[in-house]
């Protein structure tokens, strides 16, 4: 009995010891380098035409944007009105937008991208930032945490 005791157990640890080594080889075989970052693309600036589908929908060359550091917070029953106001002014206006990180107001306190829109600055043709004829018009309103004083706020 105690041949056949010493037998399972010597069984045993054998078979610990290989589920020990396959279980070790698992892990060292995954712990390899770290998979690289994904690589973000990068935006360049783009230029266009404004075409504002509303006052808090705009869109360059068929992109759609959102002001850096300028948004639309006025109550909803002015959407339309300011619409049609921003329309007026500026539907089609030449524009060259340049994307958060490439020296806007807004560098270092707001994402590039937010969902599928592009955070932008863009400079009308006389070199006048778009955003700030916006708030300075009171269409949009400065966002004061994003770009500092650079828009007026509402």
């Amino acid at each position: 009995m105690t041949a056949i005791s010493v037998k399972r157990v010597g069984i045993f640890t054998l078979v610990t010891v290989l589920f020990a080594v396959a279980f070790l080889g698992i892990i060292v075989s995954q712990k390899g380098a770290p998979p690289p970052p994904k690589r973000l693309a990068v935006v360049r600036p783009f230029e266009g035409k404004l075409n504002i589908q509303s006052i808090d929908d705009l869109r360059v060359g068929g992109r759609k944007i959102l002001l850096c550091g300028a948004a639309f917070t006025k109550p909803q029953a002015l959407r339309q009105l300011i619409t049609q106001a921003a329309r007026r002014d500026y539907q089609g206006l030449g524009v060259a937008c340049k994307p958060v990180g490439a020296g806007t107001p807004c560098d270092g306190k707001v994402a590039s991208r937010f969902g599928d829109a592009f955070v932008v600055q863009c400079l009308m043709p006389d070199g006048a930032d778009l955003a700030a004829r916006l708030t300075q018009g009171g269409m949009l309103c400065g966002q004061p945490a994003q770009a500092g004083d650079a828009y007026k706020p509402c």
